[in-house]
């Protein structure tokens, strides 16, 4: 059957053109009948063409299951054309420059390439573990402040953020501004400048206000650029004075910087030298949370001290829990902490007689107790006393690490003398912070009792400070001898590195007995450091005081007043890679190097490093150098015939004066900073 459309598609998909018979008279006059014929047989041979191919055709078409084939119907919907599509106008792209994304794109390539192998036999997956079927108590789940800005910073800090670099202290304060207007993107901020009273940071207050009326300024630009979101009173300061006892300088928070400012320039000074920071953080959480439960506002807090702060323990204990209800972040502006002490010293000369004194300042330590030795280092160089820790004091830090502020390290400190040393990557550091889990020493103890490798790093390094038997450090390297004195100085020498020996040996005892064992199970890499310094640095020292003992033992011995008059009488001890003296110690020596030599390997740009690298530096062995000095000619005796010197005429004796009683020297009235 022909369809009466001359093209159509049949059930399989082709389309095919309708075959068409022409016929026509031939020129010769043949019949119709002859014609008939021929059509005919023509016909016949389309006919039976037509049905080879398809044959043919059918035979390579595999059917399927009636039952399985499944059949839609067919429906058949008319729709008017869809309207034309509007021409969109074409935007303008600036071009990127490829050679900007060079070094990025081989990053990329080369990450991916990382790690890749080819093989023929992949192992097999592995089996998948099941999770861990929690239950959660919703009242026990942290609360987060929903944001109610438009705009969110893409480059927001951390939260607890423990240590940035080692900044000025104008530059600090601009991270503040950066911080209070990232805040106000998202809703209302009520900001408490919380100030150091006492008189060593009038300067620092001083700066402080003079940089105020930028920072508010700043602020305000921000407002009226639309860059902040349009609310009313979106932005409100408050002034807070803490020492002995917290002064709150604007009774209620306020919109006007100069009521801000003047506030602070009038504000007197406390001379207690006591600094109660953490007291005044829960006085102004029970006086001003109010301003977050009914006005929703964010509190932040921003502390400006320049110590430890000394109501550590229980204070510190309910800020935290009083910031964290409430939602307040804590920020601060302070100095770094010496690496493993809590007290710095700094000179003070007296005005009433000239003399110069120490006053003891609380900067650290760094983390919940002190973990590091107490030991001077040997041979000319720095005694790094005062190495900055690359963290803040551990009260302060855990304040921020806890409530989500930032800890901003200065260069403002009390003296310019008493500036740590050393500035440190906070990356690197990241690593190695202290534990912030504890709110004082005794849960410290509980936790540390389960870790006998930190008890014995903790034993040792209170030994270190607490004990009256100081290590002495560098003995005497020089000696001019006479024949006559000469064992007496060495001996006199000898007392020092003995009195050294005794006090680490004292040290030492508080390790208990296989505790190196213990280090290989140790997952902190902050304690583990801290005990290879610690150990290293002991062994090191104990073996240079025996190997300087021995030494002066063994010149003692072998030299006589003869070779101290004709041969050798000046001595100089210098550092030396091999033990002379003491051979006996080497395993010790050996043992020591590896552990310090650890420490550089694994903590890279950190105080660890700087420390076990002072120590190595000098060999501990020890050379003795051996020279002679011809003593000087005697005086030349007088040639005769020479007239006599005339004698000195004595003034006359003058008639003694009457004593005035010296007046009693006035005590000094030092400072409590």
């Amino acid at each position: 059957m022909i369809p009466d459309d001359p093209r159509y598609e049949d059930d399989f998909g082709w389309q095919d053109e309708p075959v068409l018979l022409e016929l026509s008279v031939a020129d010769d006059g043949e019949s119709p009948a002859d014609s008939s014929w021929m059509g005919g047989v023509a016909g016949a041979t389309l006919s039976i063409l037509f049905h080879a191919w398809l044959i043919f055709t059918l035979s390579g078409i595999v059917m399927q299951d009636s039952d399985s084939i499944e059949l839609e119907p067919i429906q058949t919907v008319f729709t008017n054309p869809p309207p034309p599509e509007p021409e969109l106008e074409t935007p303008e792209y600036e071009l990127a420059n490829p050679d900007d994304r060079e070094t990025e794109v081989r990053k990329a390539i080369n990450a991916m390439s990382v790690g890749m192998e080819l093989t023929t036999k992949p192992n097999p997956e592995v089996a998948p573990v099941a999770t861990l079927d929690l239950k959660l108590d919703a009242k026990q789940l942290p609360r987060y402040d929903i944001p109610q800005g438009l705009v969110l910073s893409k480059t927001m800090v951390v939260p607890g953020t423990t240590g940035e670099a080692l900044i000025q202290f104008d530059t600090a304060l601009d991270r503040v501004t950066w911080e209070i207007a990232r805040n106000l993107q998202e809703r209302k901020v009520l900001v408490v400048w919380m100030i150091d009273a006492s008189g060593s940071v009038v300067p620092q207050r001083q700066a402080l206000v003079k940089r105020l009326k930028r920072i508010y300024g700043e602020l305000g630009a921000l407002d009226s650029n639309g860059q902040l979101p349009r609310l009313e009173q979106p932005l409100l300061s408050g002034v807070v004075l803490f020492g002995a006892n917290t002064t709150f300088v604007t009774k209620e928070p306020t919109d006007k910087i100069d009521d801000i400012v003047n506030g602070i320039q009038g504000a007197p000074t406390d001379p207690s030298g006591v600094e109660n920071v953490f007291t005044a953080v829960n006085q102004v959480m029970d006086n001003w949370h109010k301003y977050r439960t009914d006005n929703g506002r964010r509190m932040m807090l921003v502390a400006l001290t320049d110590e430890a702060g000394d109501d550590y323990g229980e204070p510190l204990k309910v800020a935290i829990t009083k910031c964290q209800r409430y939602g307040a972040k804590a920020y601060v502006i302070g100095p770094a902490a010496p690496f493993g002490r809590r007290k710095g010293y700094i000179p003070y000369v007296a005005k009433e007689n000239g003399r110069t004194y120490q006053l003891p300042v609380d900067l650290g330590p760094e983390s919940v107790v002190v973990e590091n030795v107490d030991l001077p280092f040997w041979y000319e160089g720095p005694q790094l006393t005062y190495l900055s820790s690359g963290f803040g004091p551990y009260a302060l830090n855990r304040l921020v690490k806890e409530t989500g502020g930032v800890y901003f390290m200065t260069n403002m400190t009390t003296n310019s003398e008493l500036s740590t040393i050393g500035q440190f990557d906070p990356v690197m550091m990241k690593s190695y912070e202290p534990d912030y889990r504890f709110g004082s020493p005794d849960e410290f103890v509980k936790d540390m009792l389960q870790h006998p490798l930190r008890a014995a790093v903790v034993g040792m390094a209170r030994y270190s400070q607490e004990t009256g038997l100081r290590a002495q450090g560098t003995p005497m390297l020089e000696f001019r001898v006479q024949a006559n004195n000469f064992r007496q100085q060495f001996t006199d020498a000898q007392k020092s590195a003995a009195i050294s020996s005794l006090a680490i040996e004292n040290i030492l005892s508080k390790m208990p007995p296989n505790t190196e064992k213990l280090f290989s199970s140790e997952e902190s890499m902050r304690w583990r450091l801290a005990f290879s310094l610690s150990y290293g640095r002991l062994l090191a020292q104990k073996v240079r005081a025996f190997e300087y003992n021995s030494a002066l033992a063994q010149l003692k011995g072998t030299y006589t007043d003869s070779d101290i008059n004709n041969r050798v009488n000046h001595f100089i001890f210098r550092p030396d890679s091999t033990l002379n003296y003491a051979p006996s110690l080497r395993k010790q020596a050996k043992l020591a190097e590896e552990h310090l030599q650890r420490v550089i390997n694994e903590a890279p740009g950190t105080p660890w490093e700087m420390l076990a690298k002072r120590e190595l530096k000098d060999g501990f062995g020890i050379r003795v150098v051996e020279r002679f000095i011809p003593p000087p000619p005697p005086a030349p005796k007088a040639e005769p015939g020479k007239a006599k010197p005339r004698p000195k005429i004595l003034p006359e004796p003058q008639k003694p004066q009457p004593k005035v009683p010296k007046a009693k020297p006035v005590e000094p009235v030092l400072p409590k900073l």
